[in-house]
C-alpha cells in the first residue's frame, strides 16, 4: 500500500497476538499490505487461518500459531518458530485480550463484577503477563538485530478506570505502566515500545453490547462514532515504522471522547 511505503516494513518479520478477529486481524492485514512477513498468534486456529489467508494475498508466507500468551513455554516455542521461519522478528503487536463477563444487553457503564481470585487474575495473566512474556521472548532477537518495534494494545479504561470491572481496568493500567518500563530498559538497543489505549471498538468482543451503548459512546466522541478496528491498526502501523522517535508513550484512540 502506497501509504506505508515510507514505513520501512517490507520484508520485516512481525508477530500479532489475538490476530483472529477485530483489532488483531486488522493489524495483521495492514502489516501484510506493507510487505511484512506476518505471524498470527491466537488460541483458536479457525479465525486465524482465515486472516492468514487474507494476509497471504499481500505478502508471501503468512503463518498462524495456536498459542496461549500466558503460557511461558508455549510463547517461547511459538516465537522461536517464527524466528526460524522468517529469520528475523522486528515487530510485535501485543493485542491478545479478554473482555469482562457481560451478559447480553449489559453495558460497562455500571459494571463492577464480583469475581473469584482465579477469575480476577486471568485478566492479569492475559493483559499484563501475556505482554511481558511476549516481549521477553522477542527482545532477545531484537537486541541481536539492534532493532525492534513493540506496540501493546491496552485500553482507555486503564487510564481513567471509568467503565468495566476493576480486574479489567487495573490489568490494562498495569500493561500501560509495563510498556514504559520496557521502553526505558531497551531503548539503547533501538527497541521502541509504545502502547495504544482504544476506547470502545466495534469488534466481535462487543457482539453482546446493546445499541444504546454504541450510541452513548458515539455521543461522547467529537467525531460522533465508535472506533473500527482499522482506526487502531493504522496507529499501530505508525508506531511500527522504521524511522520513529516516539517511545514509552500511551496513545488514546477514542475519537476525542476523553478530551
Amino acid at each position: 500500500m502506497a501509504q506505508y511505503l515510507e514505513y520501512g516494513l517490507a520484508g520485516r518479520g512481525a508477530i500479532v497476538t489475538g490476530a483472529g478477529t477485530g483489532i488483531g486481524a486488522a493489524c495483521a492485514v495492514e502489516l501484510a499490505k506493507a510487505g511484512a512477513k506476518v505471524a498470527l498468534f491466537g488460541r483458536r486456529t479457525g479465525p486465524i487461518e482465515s486472516v492468514a489467508a487474507e494476509c497471504s494475498q499481500y505478502t508471501p508466507g503468512a503463518i498462524f500459531v495456536s498459542v496461549d500468551v500466558s503460557d511461558k513455554d508455549a510463547v517461547e516455542k511459538a516465537v522461536d518458530l517464527v524466528k526460524n521461519t522468517f529469520g528475523r522478528i522486528d515487530v510485535l503487536i501485543n493485542n491478545a485480550g479478554i473482555e469482562s463477563p457481560y451478559q447480553v444487553g449489559e453495558t460497562p457503564f455500571d459494571a463492577f463484577f464480583d469475581m473469584e481470585p482465579d477469575e480476577y487474575m486471568q485478566f492479569y495473566r492475559v493483559h499484563a503477563l501475556g505482554h511481558y512474556l511476549m516481549m521477553q521472548a522477542v527482545i532477545k532477537y531484537m537486541k541481536q538485530a539492534q532493532f525492534g518495534r513493540i506496540v501493546n494494545v491496552t485500553s482507555v479504561t486503564g487510564v481513567n478506570a471509568a467503565y468495566s470491572s476493576p480486574a479489567y481496568t487495573s490489568s490494562k493500567a498495569a500493561a500501560i505502566c509495563q510498556t514504559k518500563s520496557f521502553a526505558k530498559k531497551y531503548g539503547k538497543y533501538n527497541i521502541i515500545v509504545n502502547s495504544i489505549a482504544p476506547g470502545m471498538v466495534n469488534t466481535p468482543m462487543k457482539a453482546n453490547s446493546p445499541p444504546e451503548e454504541f450510541a452513548a459512546v458515539a455521543e461522547m466522541s467529537p467525531l460522533g462514532r465508535v472506533a473500527e478496528p482499522i482506526d487502531v491498526a493504522r496507529l499501530a502501523m505508525f508506531l511500527s515504522q522504521e524511522h520513529l522517535f516516539v517511545s514509552g508513550q500511551n496513545i488514546i484512540v477514542d475519537g476525542g471522547a476523553t478530551v
